[in-house]
């Protein structure tokens, strides 16, 4: 089964939709995988850029158990291999629901979804309700990205607390992949201590790198494309980092990966 990789912060704001849709181009652009998106946001930004990937489903049918019919999909008819179950008003009527009915089914779903794809990359809505409890019920990994303000990082306390009580009382296999530094200005010197502030408050978490406010990142997701597809400098620069993160933040979940297979083993 492929990794299921949920972006989650309880907080709005942060980047996470953005870092949900670029990290699926990255891999299946440098990794060649096939990758499977659920938006759970009712904003719906990720289906706004991958609607040229539309698989034709709708991400409340996971919460019926729907993915049995979708889940041989995979987007051959397109150069890279990102199939989007996308968002719809619809999914916030998942938070009024039971939730022994629906979160089972999500899960069920997600596994399904997870023996066809490498990778099922799931952009959760920035509060702590059904979908997000789902989504790392499903999930294999989590990646919390977060901005580099007060606000922010008194936030990640809070999903931590949520992320490791979904472990022990859920899924026990949940990992933490990293924190993920969105949204950097190299001339704040808060931002700077606060980077020194979270390395020490939480060094096992955080991944080693940052990432810059850019005007190319919105731009490329305007258009539905990845950053490196832009011919610009300023595209160049956001890619680089981009890429940096990403290949820390894979191997951290490779990683994971191996010591779980050789528990397994054991």
């Amino acid at each position: 089964m492929g990794h299921v990789v949920v972006f989650g912060n309880q907080k709005g704001g942060v980047g996470k939709s953005t870092l949900s849709v670029l990290y699926a181009f990255w891999l299946s652009d440098v990794h060649r995988q096939s990758v499977c998106v659920i938006d759970l946001d009712t904003q719906g930004n990720a289906s706004k850029t991958l609607r040229g990937f539309d698989a034709g489903a709708l991400a409340v049918d996971l919460f019926a158990g729907a993915a049995t019919t979708m889940a041989p999909m995979r987007a051959t008819a397109a150069q890279r291999p990102i199939a989007l179950i996308a968002a719809s008003k619809k999914l916030a009527d998942v938070e009024l629901s039971k939730p022994e009915t629906v979160v089972p089914a999500f899960r069920r779903s997600v596994a399904q979804l997870a023996q066809h794809f490498d990778t099922v990359v799931i952009d959760t809505p920035p509060a702590l309700g059904l979908r997000m409890s789902a989504a790392l019920i499903a999930a294999t990994r989590v990646v919390c990205p977060i901005e580099l303000e007060e606000y922010s990082i008194d936030g990640v306390t809070d999903m931590l607390k949520t992320i490791f009580g979904i472990r022990q009382r859920y899924n026990p296999t949940l990992e933490l992949a990293g924190i993920i530094l969105n949204r950097f200005n190299a001339h704040s010197v808060r931002q700077k201590a606060a980077i020194q502030q979270l390395a020490s408050r939480y060094p096992d978490f955080v991944v080693p790198a940052r990432i810059s406010t850019r005007s190319a990142i919105p731009e490329a997701l305007a258009e539905g494309k990845a950053v490196w597809e832009l011919a610009r400098s300023s595209a160049r620069e956001a890619s680089a980092e981009l890429k940096q993160t990403f290949m820390l933040l894979q191997s951290r979940i490779e990683l994971s990966q191996q010591v779980v297979s050789r528990e397994v083993a054991v």
